[in-house]
């Protein structure tokens, strides 16, 4: 059904007052002048805006309230009628005037209805963790509800901030943003390798926790405890190091040297990796020694210089490729280049020098 956009109220003829619906063409009486309930124009605008919100929204008048009860609004004696409209594009407000007068005016309403609303199904102090027993659905007269309400499904689980009553709404400010910390459940010696049996979750304030103490659960339990932790220690990121993959020295490597596999292998660690610790073989392809290197160091990128694809001043093979034909020839670098840079190169017969893009080892690629 499509919803009526104006309301009028006209004045009472012959004895009574009528109700137009403007869009429908309908007409019905709704109160007699023995009635006397609109005795002012005050009263009159009060209960247009009441019938015309409760036909918009299907709901009874008596749901409805106007915020109209200030002393300084004065209400004009309408001699046409009252129309009514939203505004400001919500149910909260209504925009009021009088046909044939220059008069308008906004006024808030409420609208009540029967509302679930999450409610507390018992008194519960400051810092008691949220569980689905502590809450259930209260059906009660209420307002529309708002962006200040919360599910069950996010309050379960949290952490209260305020001491709460039976009965009491549940709302999003009533508590403390969590953090989830693990304790020892037993002894834990050092070398052990973690399992869930050896700790239990703990949620506390995350303004209670240290960043040290956030742990990722599912990397923990590939851990290895580096220190004796007695039980109930919370379990930080400096008592377990994760079995990871890097490369590591396996002879000694003079400064300039280059790395290969015959001086490094990709090996299983259990000990804090520096961040810039090289995982993977491809990542030292071509690389020297900035610095000596000894065998069971961890190869880090600050160790090595990677060599360039193509070297300056060394001959390089330029392909030259067209849609009808290829071609190879020989040619100079006149600069160092990485896979995908483009550098100078010199036809060595012609003395023409070219830009080519740089494609693997010795070299490049002229489109």
């Amino acid at each position: 059904m499509r919803l009526i956009n104006s309301f009028k109220l006209c004045k009472p003829k012959k004895g009574m007052l009528l109700i137009i619906l403007s869009t429908a063409f309908i007409s019905f009486p709704v109160f007699s002048q023995n009635n006397a309930i609109e005795d002012t124009p005050k009263e009159r605008l009060v209960q247009t805006i009441k019938n015309w919100v409760a036909l918009q929204e299907g709901i009874d008048e008596t749901s409805i309230t106007v915020q109209a009860n200030d002393r300084r609004f004065i209400v004009p004696d309408c001699e046409e009628s009252f129309n009514v409209s939203f505004a400001f594009g919500t149910r909260t407000n209504v925009q009021v005037g009088c046909d044939g007068q220059d008069w308008q005016a906004v006024l808030r309403i409420q609208i009540t209805r029967e509302h679930e609303t999450l409610v507390f199904s018992r008194a519960l102090d400051q810092g008691n963790v949220i569980s689905q027993s502590d809450l259930r659905i209260s059906r009660e007269p209420s307002l529309i509800p708002g962006s200040n309400l919360i599910s069950a499904t996010e309050a379960e689980g949290r952490l209260l901030k305020v001491s709460v009553d039976e009965g009491q709404i549940v709302r999003p400010n009533q508590f403390d943003e969590t953090s989830i910390i693990f304790v020892t459940s037993r002894d834990i010696k050092e070398g052990e390798k973690l399992d869930r049996s050896m700790i239990q979750e703990r949620k506390v304030a995350a303004s209670d926790s240290l960043f040290e103490q956030r742990l990722d659960l599912s990397l923990a339990l590939t851990a290895t405890v580096t220190r004796d932790l007695e039980s109930g220690s919370i379990l930080t990121k400096r008592d377990f190091a994760i079995s990871s993959q890097a490369m590591v020295i396996t002879e000694l490597i003079e400064r300039g040297n280059m790395i290969d596999t015959s001086n490094s292998e990709l090996k299983f660690i259990i000990t804090q990796i520096p961040s810039d610790a090289i995982l993977e073989r491809s990542q030292v392809q071509r690389a020297n020694a900035k610095r000596r290197l000894n065998p069971g160091e961890i190869l880090r990128f600050s160790d090595i210089t990677l060599m360039p694809h193509v070297i300056a001043d060394t001959t390089t093979t330029l392909e030259l490729n067209k849609r009808s034909f290829s071609l190879t020839m020989e040619v100079l670098a006149i600069e160092n280049g990485f896979i995908g840079d483009r550098i100078r190169v010199q036809n060595q017969d012609s003395g023409e020098i070219i830009y080519a893009t740089v494609t693997g080892v010795g070299l490049v690629e002229v489109q």
